[in-house]
């Protein structure tokens, strides 16, 4: 790193953690997201009065938007850089799950769960290119290695210990806290994530 000083050196070798730590709390919440419904899906065949196959596709509202979204996920990487793409579409996976919570009826809920599936799609490719923009290439097989795992922890966050948060406080309220989560991690991702070192003046 010829004509770079040790501070900014460590800067950058510092800064990079905030970043990323920060993209993998929202990571842990798309997961989470994905399959907290099939928690409580005896509250929401109750509450909605549903049948096993409706409840399928409330459960596949959030898949479709999901996988369509891929391809403009990394556009907006692009165009937009992973820092606001992240911050928009968080906000709104958080507004759906709250809407989602709040909903009283079961088309309500669909349109929960597809804001859901919109929002937390436009994560993974962000933060693989905040991976390439902040670390070295031989890292990046081992950063993406910890980011899939962290979303699997997030996954088995929302199987016994959502249940047991969802025995006392309700499955609305879950999702109300859930929603307000999302809102509170998109903000933080605008204040501390920043999309490569040099928007910071460093090399």
């Amino acid at each position: 790193m010829d004509g770079i000083s040790e501070q900014q050196r460590q800067k950058v070798l510092s800064y990079r953690w905030v970043c990323l730590v920060t993209l993998w709390l929202v990571y842990f919440f798309v997961y989470f997201d994905r399959v907290a419904p099939a928690v409580v899906a005896p509250e929401l065949m109750k509450a909605f009065n549903i049948s096993a196959a409706s409840m399928g596709l409330l459960s596949a509202a959030y898949f479709y938007p999901y996988a369509a979204m891929q391809i403009p996920s990394g556009i907006l990487a692009d165009f937009l850089g992973p820092r606001l793409s992240v911050t928009i579409f968080f906000i709104i996976a958080g507004i759906g799950t709250a809407l989602f919570g709040m909903a009283q009826t079961y088309e309500w809920a669909i349109v929960g769960r597809v804001l859901m599936g919109v929002g937390v799609a436009v994560v993974y490719i962000p933060i693989m290119k905040i991976q390439a923009q902040w670390f070295r290439p031989y890292e990046f097989a081992t950063l993406t290695g910890i980011l899939l795992t962290v979303g699997n922890v997030g996954a088995l966050g929302a199987a016994a210990p959502l249940a047991v948060f969802v025995g006392a406080t309700g499955w609305r309220a879950a999702f109300y806290y859930l929603g307000a989560a999302c809102v509170v991690l998109a903000v933080v991702t605008y204040i501390f994530v920043r999309n490569k070192p040099q928007d910071m003046g460093l090399p």
